[in-house]
């Protein structure tokens, strides 16, 4: 990369007779600081930014509050407004305050959090700030006599102080006991305190100088930049060292492993929760109403320093609601269904750390187009709940269609063979979409990681085959579950449904591997949770993983052995790569099976007609295969297959199996981009 340098002269053309002046103010930022500068300079456009959403919408009530002859047009921007009334505010914005913009005697007032740093074309005269680091105050700073021939002054603030009125609403983004663990100051937040301390030494040094009425340029903007961030990179180089291997092994246990509460630890890591509102009375147990789809809706992103706050403030409530906050999640043992999350109290504050989506109590929220949104033990809701997501932030959706067992299998084998063209239903249009091969996405690594890490004494064509070979092992076990008795009686029950009354395909005698469905259509979704209530659905997963040990002993076990020259640990961990992908296909937080569950499953039950379907499948496969592979062909063995001992699907987790940890990886990604596009392959609208 080459380092463009910019001469003087280059300079001077670039920034014309722009000048924007920096001074450092001892007292705090508020609204009669702000009054008085517009009143003794007639300022006509004005910038205020603040660092967290909470101390902006405080000094927005403050400054509306003292605008008695109403001369001042205020306007407030923030994250928390709703995209559309958001993008309002924008628009107006880049009218008002845009170059060349005309005196109509009104004032304008702009208060507003980093939301404008970057993406938002508008000058100002005057530009009051809280404190920041100096990287993101200049990119504040360009906001305010941003063009050429342009006059303006940015006056700094340490601290702001709003009305005591508004004092609890300033502070609500500020949690002094969340914050004490992070190394952070309230007065400064969400910025680490020596960087800001660094920024205000520099803005004092040149305050008290001879040039603080000079234009500060690119050069200096420059000078500053090094000198407090140099420093302040120093400072934060070693808290990014000691921080980073812990994350990094919290991430790999949580996501590669399936580690439940290193998972809670990684949501550490995030600064910000989604929040939601509805009005949940029956809506989880009427099922003739719509359901409801947090996906579909819009969330807001809050700290969560300030939801810790305020589930304190509500606790320390003598009266009030029964609940304030509760965790959404999908319901336990049902990731193959449609059903409604669950919602649950939050009854610490351990508990909403370790929560992401979160549902709010409307009592306690309130929301208007011209502050935003106020959550907090005093506020008082005003019935606002989320509103739906516009159409155009749909990526993609895609109807479910009835297919047959052995076809799921072939489409996905075809998938991973060859590239394939579809329809795809995009912002609500239909758009043809081209899917590459999942071979040609994956292979090349697969294959390396074979070569380098496991069998590095075969060719490299041999370990192409080897990897080839197990993503069809586990495509071809990973459904095995679904042809039990019972998994095929309640699916093709619903599929007579979807044949009689939703115009779905009839399913005659076919054992199923997916049923027709259609997401958006309401009726269908009340009938299939009707439905579900009456039959419930068997797990597959495990089940197929379980199963899956006769075929890979039938088949892979003697392949590896003999043409792979692999010794019995190899063959052991390989083997536990296709158990897992199999297993894991729908759940990367999948274990297996405990002891106590083998008294609930018993035994496994296959359909009378499985062994036949397990027989075609293998035969439209492997024909795809190197025909010089001496593969055995493999069926299940028996028909009822007794579960009498845990299954542990928790395996290749030590430093010993990590490459075999790697290539699960690898298997279980192509095992479910196969499974994805197959839905995909035959699309109709």
């Amino acid at each position: 990369m080459e380092i463009i340098q910019i001469e003087d002269t280059d300079l001077q053309a670039i920034e014309g007779k722009r000048c924007r002046t920096f001074q450092a103010k001892s007292q705090s930022l508020n609204a009669l600081e702000i009054i008085a500068d517009i009143h003794t300079r007639h300022r006509k456009r004005v910038i205020v930014i603040c660092n967290t959403v909470s101390q902006a919408q405080g000094l927005y009530r403050d400054l509306q509050e003292i605008n008695h002859d109403y001369t001042l047009n205020i306007t407030l921007l923030h994250s928390r407004f709703l995209p559309e009334h958001r993008a309002q505010k924008e628009a107006f914005l880049k009218e008002i305050f845009a170059e060349n913009w005309q005196d109509d005697g009104t004032c304008y007032v702009l208060i507003s959090t980093q939301v404008i740093e970057a993406g938002i074309n508008i000058t100002c005269e005057v530009m009051h700030s809280q404190l920041c680091p100096m990287n993101s105050l200049l990119q504040r700073a360009g906001r305010c006599a941003r063009f050429q021939d342009e006059q303006g002054e940015v006056f700094v603030y340490r601290t702001v102080q709003v009305n005591q009125a508004y004092a609890n609403l300033a502070e609500a983004d500020i949690d002094t006991e969340t914050e004490a663990a992070t190394d952070k100051k309230p007065s400064f937040l969400p910025y680490a305190q020596e960087t800001c301390e660094l920024t205000w030494q520099v803005l004092q040094a040149h305050t008290e100088s001879n040039q603080v009425h000079e234009n500060v340029g690119f050069r200096t903007e420059e000078t500053w930049i090094n000198q407090v961030h140099t420093a302040e990179d120093l400072l934060q180089q070693q808290r990014r060292q000691n921080n980073q291997m812990q994350f990094e092994n919290n991430f790999e246990a949580a996501f590669f492993r399936g580690e439940n509460y290193t998972a809670t630890e990684l949501i550490r890591y995030v600064d910000s929760r989604s929040l939601f509102v509805w009005e949940e009375g029956g809506l989880f147990i009427d099922f003739t109403q719509e359901p409801i789809d947090p996906r579909k809706l819009i969330s807001f992103s809050v700290p969560v320093s300030t939801l810790c706050k305020v589930w304190r403030e509500f606790k320390n409530l003598e009266f009030g609601a029964d609940w304030i906050f509760k965790r959404i999640e999908a319901p336990k043992d049902k990731a193959e269904t449609y059903s409604q999350p669950v919602c649950t109290e939050i009854k610490s504050r351990e508990s909403l750390i370790n929560s992401i989506k979160i549902l709010v109590n409307p009592r306690y929220i309130y929301y208007d187009e011209n502050i935003g949104l106020l959550i907090g033990v005093n506020e008082f809701g005003n019935g606002f709940i989320s509103p739906p997501k516009s159409q155009r932030s749909i990526v993609s959706e895609y109807r479910y269609q009835m297919d047959t067992y052995v076809g799921h299998l072939g489409c996905m084998w075809t998938c991973w063979r060859k590239p394939f063209k579809t329809l795809s239903l995009k912002n609500g249009k239909v758009e043809p979409t081209i899917y590459n091969s999942v071979k040609n996405e994956l292979l090349p690594t697969g294959t390396k990681l074979i070569k380098n890490k496991i069998f590095p004494q075969i060719q490299e064509s041999e370990a192409a085959v080897l990897f080839e070979l197990l993503v069809f092992f586990a495509i071809f076990t990973h459904d095995l579950g679904k042809l039990q008795i019972k998994w095929q009686e309640v699916m093709r029950k619903w599929q007579a449904i979807a044949h009689s009354s939703f115009q779905g395909q009839n399913p005659k005698q076919h054992l199923l591997a997916h049923t027709d469905y259609n997401p958006e259509d309401s009726q269908q979704k009340i009938a299939l949770k009707d439905h579900e209530k009456k039959h419930k659905r068997p797990n597959h997963a495990v089940e197929s993983a379980f199963l899956a040990r006769d075929i890979l002993t039938q088949s892979l076990v003697p392949l590896l052995r003999d043409y792979f020259e692999a010794d019995n640990e190899q063959i052991q961990n390989i083997w536990w790569v296709v158990l897992m992908a199999t297993g894991r296909h729908h759940s990367a937080w999948s274990n297996g099976w405990e002891q106590s569950d083998t008294v609930k499953i018993k035994n496994i039950q296959l359909h009378p007609e499985a062994q036949r379907a397990i027989a075609q499948s293998w035969q439209s496969m492997t024909r795809f295969l190197p025909p010089t592979l001496p593969l055995k062909s493999a069926n299940l063995s028996k028909t009822m297959y007794p579960v009498k001992s845990k299954f542990d699907l928790s395996q290749l987790n030590s430093a010993d199996t990590f490459e075999y940890f790697h290539l699960y990886l690898l298997v279980v990604r192509a095992l479910r981009l196969c499974d994805q596009r197959s839905v995909q392959l035959n699309f109709h609208v």
